[in-house]
Order: structure tokens, then sequence, then C-alpha cells
């Protein structure tokens, strides 16, 4: 047995590094695929197992739902007979709708199944029988106006009979289905221990192979270790300076002679090591430049006497073909006898760089300053834009109410002679004339938001709020709630008052009943507050969020809803104007919350202090 061993331990010593390499790297990573295609088919058993289980689930939910939507039915139509009251009948109203395509998806989840198929028919034969029966009883509730008792008292009974056979097939169907629940767990539990004995078992020949394979690279870094450790102490340490040092690297002795000329030198000057070693090292130099002069001062011909050591320099470098080119030179302190050692960079390439950085620094302030100019420009044409808008929302007021009055008295005077579609149209044209003069009244409360000057006073935030509601009378059957107390801050109240005025009309006018819910809430941020108005409408879908702050645009038709979309476009440059921003927070079906901050110490008007200057 010991030959045995002993054969095979020479065998794989005798083996290229590169096959043992793979042999140790190969044994984890078998391991590893192993585990992973055993959990990859257990996985797969155990997910067909939970699907089933799944189905039965699905099954006996669509089975509860068919007894609840027909028992709701009966309730809603005995209620309906005693009532004659048709609310009670939107219980039957959903199973009309919805039992026939409950019944359908049951039939289809149990077609694997025949015995099951089967049963699902017949329950669904008997729904539709009862359903039937509801129809008429309904059927003669609407054509009598008086109860016959005898006859209602049969159908009812005929009604009952049929609601105790539907109970019957339906717990007949679901105690089949609870049988194969349970079946199915016991499929299931049985096969998660099997998983988590072969995960043990893989986890364990998994630490097996990881032993053996951790055993077998350490035994081969030593080994490359030792070649490494051979391999350095056959280098001499100055020929790895300066054979591999990016920079160039020269040797010069007490008498500025060079002594040793590195590769990279070699590239950089153009001269061999053999025809350079031995002269000054100044032929490297351009002599007359400032800068070398610098690094000359203290003694041109012995460099041993330049001081402080160290430090770097730059001068102007000459190759051997003549072409001059900036270097850096650092003279260090490693000293050999009494030589030194200089340390020469090419930096051409980086002094490019820095002009090119510094036109370009030029560059971007010209291009700031056009920027700064254009910003001017661009601010003064907003003025002028603004006042432009003022002057002509307010000079197209009178012609349009001279429109109203004049199709007011046209119509009063000929109203015996206009025609029910003339005077439709008459009323089409107020009502254009009306929903032209808000478009005005919202286009000049647009341009007057940061042009006019409100002076800041004490508000009571929790009255302003009472005062808004108040004001815009909501149905009794809203309900807005101010969820937290209010603070009492120094402000401008107008522009105030129109935000909160704007964001919860918008929640009254766009909300799709008349028994909605709006809460009013505030954070304290530090120097600014942030209030939410949040409602239970019907929400805003994403791609409509940045929309909805253009002035006006609409998410509906105004033939449709007659709004005329600048609340939210008043309301954000407000805000903006005050110094706060706005936000929404909403999903399509679950309601809306703006959020907006308002500085605790107002924002000092700019426009204001510039027109008094």
């Amino acid at each position: 047995m010991k030959s045995v061993w002993q054969k095979l331990q020479n065998y794989w010593h005798q083996l290229p590094i590169e096959r043992r390499a793979t042999v140790a790297i190969s044994i984890p990573l078998a391991c590893l695929l192993g585990a992973v295609v055993t959990y990859t088919l257990l996985r797969q058993r155990m997910v067909e197992a939970q699907l089933g289980l799944e189905h039965t689930n699905q099954v006996l939910v669509k089975s509860q739902n068919a007894l609840i939507s027909v028992l709701n039915a009966e309730t809603g139509v005995r209620g309906y007979y005693i009532s004659r009251d048709r609310l009670f009948l939107e219980p039957y109203d959903l199973a009309v709708q919805n039992l026939q395509p409950e019944l359908q998806k049951l039939e289809r989840l149990v077609s694997d199944n025949p015995p099951q198929e089967k049963q699902a028919k017949t329950v669904t034969r008997i729904a539709q029988a009862k359903m039937n029966h509801l129809k008429k009883v309904v059927f003669n509730v609407d054509s009598r106006a008086v109860i016959d008792l005898p006859v209602d008292v049969q159908r009812l009974l005929i009604g009952k009979q049929i609601m105790d056979r539907f109970r019957i097939e339906i717990a007949r169907f679901e105690a089949e289905e609870h049988r194969l629940m349970v079946a199915r767990s016991q499929v299931l539990a049985q096969q998660q221990d099997f998983n988590i004995s072969a995960m043990w078992y893989g986890i364990a020949l998994s630490l097996i192979g990881t032993a053996v394979s951790i055993r077998l690279i350490r035994e081969l870094a030593q080994e490359l270790r030792d070649r490494e450790i051979s391999l350095r102490e056959s280098r001499s340490l100055v020929q790895a300076i300066f054979a591999n040092i990016v920079d160039g690297a020269i040797v010069i002795n007490s008498h500025g002679k060079i002594e040793t000329f590195n590769p990279a030198a070699t590239d950089m000057f153009g001269y061999t090591e053999a025809e350079i070693v031995g002269r000054d090292w100044q032929r490297l130099l351009r002599q007359d430049d400032e800068e070398t002069q610098k690094l000359l001062f203290y003694s041109p011909l012995a460099v041993s006497t330049i001081e402080p050591l160290g430090k770097i320099f730059q001068a102007m470098g000459q190759r051997k073909n003549g072409e001059l080119f900036p270097i850096e030179i650092s003279l260090n302190q490693i000293e050999l006898d009494d030589d030194r050692i200089a340390i020469v960079r090419d930096i051409t390439e980086r002094q490019q760089t820095a002009a090119k950085l510094q036109a370009k620094a030029l560059e971007m302030v010209a291009l700031n300053n056009s920027l700064i100019a254009s910003n001017q420009s661009l601010s003064y044409s907003n003025q002028e834009l603004d006042r432009f808008a003022y002057i002509t929302s307010h000079d197209l007021k009178a012609p349009l109410r001279a429109i109203a009055s004049l199709a007011e008295w046209i119509e009063e005077d000929l109203v015996e002679q206009l025609s029910p579609e003339t005077r439709s149209h008459m009323q089409l044209l107020r009502r254009r004339v009306y929903r032209m003069q808000a478009l005005l009244n919202s286009l000049l409360e647009y341009s007057r938001v940061g042009r006019t000057h409100f002076p800041i006073v004490t508000v009571d935030v929790k009255k302003l709020l009472q005062k808004v509601i108040e004001n815009l009378a909501p149905p009794p059957t809203f309900a807005i709630e101010i969820v937290s107390p209010m603070p009492t801050i120094q402000t401008r109240q107008q522009p105030l008052e129109q935000v909160f005025t704007h964001l919860i009309d918008n929640a009254i006018r766009h909300h799709p009943t008349k028994m909605g819910i709006i809460e009013v809430s505030v954070i304290d941020l530090g120097d600014r507050y942030e209030f939410a108005i949040s409602d239970d409408g019907d929400g805003i879908e994403p791609q409509y969020q940045t929309r909805i702050y253009t002035i006006f645009q609409t998410l509906q038709a105004r033939d449709l809803q007659e709004n005329v979309g600048a609340g939210l476009a008043i309301v954000k440059k407000i805000v903006t104007a005050e110094g706060g921003t706005i936000e929404l927070q909403s999903l399509a079906g679950k309601g809306a919350i703006f959020r907006f901050t308002w500085l605790k110490q107002p924002a000092i008007d700019k426009s204001q202090n510039n027109s008094r200057a």
C-alpha cells in the first residue's frame, strides 16, 4: 500500500506546475458544479410541488368566491323583495356580472382532473339555475305592485332547495380539493426533507474537496516561493533599479561625470550607455537656459555641491541630435560613495496638457461671460413677457364682457323667435366667453405672481385654512381635516392663501365622488415648514406629473370638465418665487399628496429693492 502511495506522489510531483494547479482548482469546481446541478434538480421538484399546492389553493379560493357571490346575490334579492330598494340589488348585479367568469375559471383550473372538472360543471349548472330563479324573483317584484304571499313563499322554497343543493355540491367539490391539498402538502414536506439531506451531503463533499484543494495549492505556493527566492538571489540590486525604472536614472560622481546610464535615459536623450559614460553630465542640458542656471548655481562643475539635495528642478534637456525638451531633475540623497543619483523625467506632454488646460480655462471664462449676458437678456425678456401678458389679459376683458352682454340681450329680444338649436348655440357662445374670461383671469393672476408686492404680516395658518375652506364651500359630504397643529408665522398672507386655495380646490374639483377626504398637515424642517395636502381621489399617473405644472394644460378635455388648467402653474410659480419647492406623490387610483415648503423668514423682494435702487 505504501509503495502505491509513493508512486502516486512521485507521479504527482513530476507533473508540470500548470497541470497540478489545474487539478487543484478543478476539485472544488467539480464539487461546486455537482452541488449546483443537484440543487437545480431538487429545486425544480420543490417548485413543482409548491405549484401544485398553490393550484389547489387557487381552486378553493375560486369556489369560495362563487359560493359567497351566490349567497350575497340571494341576500340582496331578499332585501329588495322586502324593501323594494334597488340598492339591495348591488350584490345581485355583481353576481350576474362576475359569477359566470369565475365559474369558467374554476372549470379551467380543474381541467386536468376529470372527476373534479365534472363536479365543477355540476356546480356551474346549479349556480346558473339559482341565478335564473333570482332573476325571476326580481322580475316578479318589478312587475307587481302588491305582494302575492302564497306564490312568493312557494318561490322562496324552490330557491332554498336550489341553494341547499348548491351548497352540497360545493362542499363535495371542496372536500376533494382539501384531500388533494393534504396529499400535496405531504409530498412537499417529504421533498423539503430530502432537499435538506442532499444539501448537507453536498456541503460535506464540498468541504472535503476544498480541504484537498487548499492543501495542494499550499504545496504549489511553497514550491513557487522557493523558486522565486532563488531567482531574486540571482539578480543584482543595481540592475533591478536601473533596468526597470520608468524615468531616466543617471549615476553622477563627485566630478560631474556620468557613471551609469539606464535604458530609459538612453531612450530619452538618444545616447547609448557606451557613448555617454565618462562624459560631463552637463552635456545633457542646455547651458544658457535660466532654469538650468538655477540648477547649477552653486558649482557648474561639481554636482556634489548642489543644494538642497532631493529638490526637484526644471530645466531644458538636450538630446544627441540637438533637440531641446523640458525635463524635471531630482538629485536625491541616496549616496553611493561620493556619487549622486539624478532622476530625470520628460515633461513635454505634461506642459502641453497644461497649456491646453489653460486655453480651455480661458475659453470657459469667455463662455461664462456669454452665459451671464444671455441670462440677463433672458431675464429682461421674461419681464417683458409678464408685462405683455398682464396688459393683454386686462385689455381683452372689456370686449369679452361686451360679447357676453350682447349675447344675453339678443337672446332676450328674440326669445320667442329662437329655435332650440339657436338657443343652444347662444348658450354655447356664452360658455366659451366665460371660459375665455376665466383663461384671461388665470393669465392675469399668473402674470402678477412675483410682480405684486404684499406686506409681511403675522399669519395664523389654521385660521387662514378655515377661511379658505369657507370660501370654497365644499359639498357637505366632503371632509376636509387639519390633522396637525398649524403654526403662526411672519409671511406674505396673500400668496400663501392663493396656494392653499388652488391646491384644496383642485382636490375637490377633480375628486370622482362628492364624499372625498382631504387632509392638511405640516412638518417643521428648521428654517422652513413643509405643508402637505392629501386626498383620496383618482391620483395622477407618473407620465402626467410634470405636465400638470404647465399653464393651461389639463388632463381631461374642457368639454368634459370645465377647467382652465392654470391653478397648479400659479401654485408652482408662487412657491418658487417665495423660495420654496413643490412636489407630487401620487399613483393612479391611490390619491395624491402635494407637498410644498414655505420659508419661516420670507425671501427678500429683490425686484422691489432694485426698483428702489
